[in-house]
């Protein structure tokens, strides 16, 4: 079993950016996925870690 690759938001749309430089996709909307339960994550004080696979499927997105 593949561990989850837990990310930060900030993490998480650096790592989009580098696959795709033109991507639309903020911090905010990456943040509202998360609060609507779109994609699996917890809080650690006032950050979220999000798992970065689930985000990957929701949005959509080739991996290289």
């Amino acid at each position: 079993m593949a561990l989850a690759r837990m990310r930060s938001i900030y993490e998480a749309l650096e790592l989009i950016k580098q696959s795709d430089p033109n991507t639309a996709l903020t911090y905010n909307s990456i943040k509202k996925l998360c609060l609507e339960d779109k994609v699996k994550y917890f809080r650690s004080g006032k950050k979220i870690i999000l798992n970065y696979d689930d985000l990957v499927k929701v949005i959509g997105i080739e991996e290289d």
